[in-house]
């Protein structure tokens, strides 16, 4: 009724989400989708999905609006800092802004 436009994307649980190639698929869902300057990237779960949603928002378009919905402690403690990233198969957190 509010005439936005809702996208979603479901990543798989746990810490090999926080990849690359995960990373790319969100991006390219992103594109797919028309998000614009405008548009704003909302994570709703963990930790991962956090640090996942967070470095696609930084990255996309070099900047969009990010809202976090930490649904865990942990998430909840680890989105007060607003680092986000993903891993490298070499080191964990090793990408990101």
């Amino acid at each position: 009724e509010a005439g936005y436009q809702v996208t979603s994307a479901v990543v798989p649980s746990g810490e090999s989400s926080k990849s690359l190639s995960v990373f790319e698929s969100l991006m390219t869902k992103a594109l797919q989708a028309g998000l614009d300057r405008k548009s704003t990237v909302v994570a709703l779960g963990g930790g991962v999905v956090g640090d996942l949603a967070g470095f696609v928002a930084a990255s996309y378009m070099r900047g969009v609006k990010f809202v976090q919905v930490p649904t865990t402690i942990l998430a909840h403690d680890s989105s007060v800092g607003g680092k986000v990233a993903v891993n490298h198969p070499l080191a964990k957190n090793i990408i990101g802004a």
